[in-house]
């Protein structure tokens, strides 16, 4: 698949302090959640890893994970609008499960976000609970946990 993506000019590439500007921009673009500077500085310093999507040299898509207690955590996972139907998203949390340390990948997912819950769903995860008040300065601030088991 990695070199079908290439054939289209998708390409995969650790962020790094150099173009961690550009994953801002996919997340800010993508995400209704705003994270810190801490959050960028934990991905510069090794504790969150993550990609980018690049089509054409252009940031359209991002994932960032994080291992905690024997689980890997999916924090976040965003694709441009433009770019997406097109397997980037699948392609990039392809690429978390590959490369945790763990058995089980964890997320939280907007109560009211139908395609994220349906994407998650297609790609082997469940719900296991519904999580209120997890998100900050949001209308609806529900979350569902999904989990996915790797074999």
């Amino acid at each position: 698949m990695r070199d079908t993506m290439l054939d289209r000019g998708i390409e995969l590439k650790k962020v790094t302090k150099e173009n961690i500007s550009s994953l801002n921009v996919v997340m800010v673009a993508t995400l209704p959640v705003n994270y810190s500077p801490s959050f960028y500085k934990a991905i510069i310093k090794g504790r969150h890893m993550s990609y980018l999507a690049e089509v054409h040299g252009k940031a359209v898509g991002c994932v960032v994970w994080r291992e905690e207690e024997g689980q890997t955590h999916l924090l976040t996972l965003g694709v441009l609008i433009l770019y997406r139907r097109r397997g980037i998203g699948s392609a990039l949390l392809n690429l978390c499960i590959k490369e945790c340390k763990s058995k089980e990948v964890f997320l939280y997912v907007h109560a009211e976000n139908d395609a994220a819950i349906q994407f998650y769903k297609d790609m082997g995860f469940g719900i296991v609970s519904r999580v209120p008040d997890y998100y900050r300065n949001m209308h609806d601030n529900t979350a569902l946990k999904m989990i996915r088991h790797i074999t």
